[in-house]
């Protein structure tokens, strides 16, 4: 089977990477309104680890299949993680006048905990888009997950957030970003999600823990 085949390496590369920018320009329009993006991220998280696990399926149509399905729980829970780490990053700024030594220790306790908000809401997205359960136990779920498992969540955290590190080194980069800045880390990311969930997937939710 050459390289050039229609089943070689090649084309299931170009179909993968084509995929990845459709579900990135998808999840940028989507996550425009703000409150919606917990919703468009948990859809990202999803097909991407549909196209790990190579399942078969339509991208765009499984995309807002998936959005509109976990819309109320992802809402929500976005507005509660999200808001916390945006009230707590407004709060490290208003206090960035402030000198000496505690000011220095608050902003550092502040800056870590956005810092472990960050990782657990990774990790809601990817339980939401594998798992049907309640709110308060996909939260829960998540956090025993990141706990478990931290020095892989702060590096999902750290993948996630390269592409808005390339920006203040140039902003060539933003078309980068625009193209695979979400779901390149995204796909990355749910091979690990991927693995780590195998062993739960046959068990009720309530059961993970």
């Amino acid at each position: 089977m050459g390289i050039f085949s229609p089943d070689g390496a090649l084309a299931r590369f170009l179909n993968t990477l084509g995929n990845l920018i459709v579900l990135n320009i998808l999840t940028i329009v989507c996550c425009i309104p703000i409150f919606t993006a917990g919703a468009a991220m948990t859809a990202l998280y999803t097909m991407v680890m549909r196209m790990v696990r190579k399942e078969d399926g339509k991208i765009i149509s499984g995309y807002f299949h998936a959005f509109k399905d976990n819309f109320k729980q992802a809402t929500i829970l976005w507005l509660i993680f999200g808001g916390l780490i945006a009230f707590m990053t407004f709060d490290i700024w208003l206090l960035r006048s402030i000198t000496g030594t505690f000011g220095t220790v608050y902003r550092v306790v502040l800056f870590v905990i956005i810092l472990i908000f960050a990782m657990v809401l990774l990790h809601i997205f990817a339980v939401l888009a594998r798992f049907d359960n309640t709110i308060k136990n996909t939260a829960k779920n998540a956090l025993l997950f990141c706990v478990g498992k931290l020095p892989q969540a702060v590096l999902m955290l750290i993948l996630t957030l390269i592409p808005a590190a390339l920006l203040t080194v140039s902003y060539r980069f933003v078309s980068v970003d625009f193209l695979i800045g979400l779901s390149g880390p995204a796909y990355l990311a749910a091979i690990y999600f991927a693995d780590l969930f195998k062993n739960y997937e046959n068990v009720e939710e309530e059961t993970v823990e």
